[in-house]
Parts: structure tokens; C-alpha cells; sequence
């Protein structure tokens, strides 16, 4: 016999920190002076070294993260569910489900780091220390291959198979923007590269949202 253990499914949903970052990266881009291009510019570049409104999506990225590391341990240990009746035992394959949290853990905490650590100026000439701008740079990229694995995985394990399909349409675009962002983008239009695997990685947290308790394993009686 299954027992489906009740959880709240709002308490475990990704779109808590998608609903809390996106405010402020539109506040951000209002506030943006005119050097500032959001074809051209990325998103980090709002949390620049040396910029006095920095201080938004520094908040931004640091807040999602957390907000990331928070739920995403929160569906983790939606898999040991503490079961009273004799003999109940987490079913086969319960921990597929918990490991897939993994690299959305990664990118939760790629992220945050990404806040602590800021990007170069967007202003040309402007000093700023190339070593933190490196280290940004690293947990950003960290970000998107963790992401990238975490629909991979999901792709492998969800069901229905419809949903499966929705992943694996999530993690092509994510390799296809991120191909142009890397290699054939040209700089003039490098800025809306970026924001558009922003707007994938949004939708796709979005829709895990939807399944929110997905990631709560069954319990089986012996």
C-alpha cells in the first residue's frame, strides 16, 4: 500500500523567488542611467562594481539565492517523510526525486555568490578589481550549467511524460541562447541574449512551480 503524505504545495514552490527577483530587476533597469544598454549590458552589470545603485540587484541576486537554497532544501527533505504507521519505508526510487534538487541547489548558491561578488563597470574606464569581476563571472557560468543540469535531470525522471517534454524544450533553448550568448551573438545585441535565458530559467522554475509537491516522495507499507 502507497501513502501519499499531504504537504502544502505553496511551501515548496520555485515561484517565490522568481515573484521576489523580477520586481527588482525591472526597478533596476528604470533607475539605469543612459550609459547603461540593456541590448548591450548584462543584468550582472546592474550589480557593477563602482555603481551607486549596484545595491538593487546585488539585493536582487542575493535574496533569490537564499530564497533558492531555502526551498530547494525544503522539497529535499519533502522525501523523508516521517510515516507513524507500522512498516511504512520511503518507496524505490524516492531518492531520484531528491537528487534532481541538487543542481538547483547549486544555482541557488551560484547566485547568491554572484551578489556578493559584482561584475565590471558598464561605464568604459571606470577602475574596478578584474579579480572579483573573474570570480563573478565564475558563479555565474556555475549558474547556468547547474540549472542546465537540473532540467537534464528532470527530463529523465518526471512524470507524465508531458511534462518531460516541457523540460526537455527548457533545456534546448537554455543550449541554444546560451551557444549564441557565448559564440555567434554579436556585442550590440549580447545584453538580450542574456535576459532572454533569464526569461527561459523564470518560466521554467515558473512551471516546476505548477508541481510544486512533485518532489515529495511516496511511502510504501511493507
Amino acid at each position: 500500500m502507497t501513502i501519499r503524505v499531504p504537504v502544502h504545495p505553496l511551501s515548496k514552490s520555485y515561484i517565490f523567488p522568481v515573484v521576489y527577483i523580477a520586481p527588482l530587476i525591472v526597478l533596476a533597469h528604470l533607475l539605469a542611467p543612459e550609459a547603461y544598454s540593456w541590448q548591450r549590458h548584462s543584468i550582472s552589470q546592474l550589480a557593477a562594481q563602482g555603481y551607486v545603485l549596484a545595491w538593487i540587484m546585488r539585493a536582487g541576486f542575493i535574496g533569490f539565492g537564499l530564497l533558492m537554497l531555502i526551498i530547494g532544501l525544503s522539497r529535499m527533505r519533502g522525501g523523508n517523510v516521517r510515516v507513524h504507521a507500522p512498516g511504512a519505508s520511503i518507496a524505490p526510487g524516492a531518492w531520484r526525486k531528491q537528487l534532481r534538487e541538487l543542481p538547483i541547489l547549486l544555482y541557488g548558491l551560484a547566485i547568491l555568490l554572484s551578489g556578493l561578488f559584482s561584475a565590471e563597470p558598464f561605464v568604459a574606464g571606470a577602475a574596478y578589481s578584474p579579480a572579483e569581476a573573474e570570480l563573478h563571472g565564475l558563479f555565474a557560468t556555475t549558474a547556468g550549467l547547474a540549472l542546465s543540469a537540473a532540467m537534464l535531470l528532470y527530463a529523465l525522471s518526471d512524470a507524465p511524460a508531458g511534462r518531460r517534454v516541457i523540460h526537455v524544450i527548457a533545456l534546448a533553448l537554455t543550449f541554444v541562447l546560451s551557444f549564441a550568448f557565448l559564440v555567434v551573438a554579436s556585442p550590440a545585441v549580447t545584453g538580450i541574449t542574456q535576459r532572454l535565458l533569464w526569461v527561459v530559467g523564470f518560466a521554467w522554475l515558473l512551471y516546476l512551480g505548477r508541481g510544486a509537491g512533485a518532489a515529495v516522495a511516496p511511502v510504501e507499507r511493507a
